[in-house]
């Protein structure tokens, strides 16, 4: 089973990667005159509202934003399969790092979306989870 999926992930990946970046630059904000685009720069405000405010009174948009951030990066922890460089977590951390501040960015700067520091905190929590996962259960030694 473990063959299967390590043979199937370079075609998965990417289709998830173009879907992901439909869903991050063109299915979340549209822009219209009111909507205001602004880079959130402080650490867990948004993780702090979301944990402290909208969880009482609409537990969708809570799991949407906080887990939906982590949970749609967990594939982007097996990138190991493909580059065998970030295999290592000193490889993928930073590699990631610097791939989702462009994205976080981008959406900022072509007006999709808000630049929040917390997207790319949970983002990179995924991303690690998923690492975590992939050396815990799918790791085949010698690959």
């Amino acid at each position: 089973m473990k063959k299967q999926i390590f043979r199937f992930y370079p075609a998965f990946i990417n289709f998830y990667t173009v879907w992901m970046l439909y869903l991050l630059f063109f299915a979340t904000f549209r822009e219209s005159p009111d909507q205001t685009f602004n880079i959130k720069t402080i650490p867990f405000e948004t993780i702090d509202e979301y944990f402290f405010n909208v969880i009482h009174y609409d537990k969708l948009e809570f799991f949407k934003n906080i887990l939906g951030n982590i949970i749609l990066f967990v594939p982007y922890g097996f990138l190991g399969i493909l580059y065998p460089k970030l295999n290592k977590i000193e490889w993928l951390f930073p590699s990631f790092f610097v791939v989702i501040n462009i994205i976080e960015f981008s959406q900022f700067y072509f007006k999709r979306g808000f630049a929040d520091i917390d997207d790319i905190i949970l983002n990179t929590f995924g991303v690690v989870l998923g690492f975590v996962i992939y050396k815990s259960f799918f790791y085949i030694k010698g690959r």
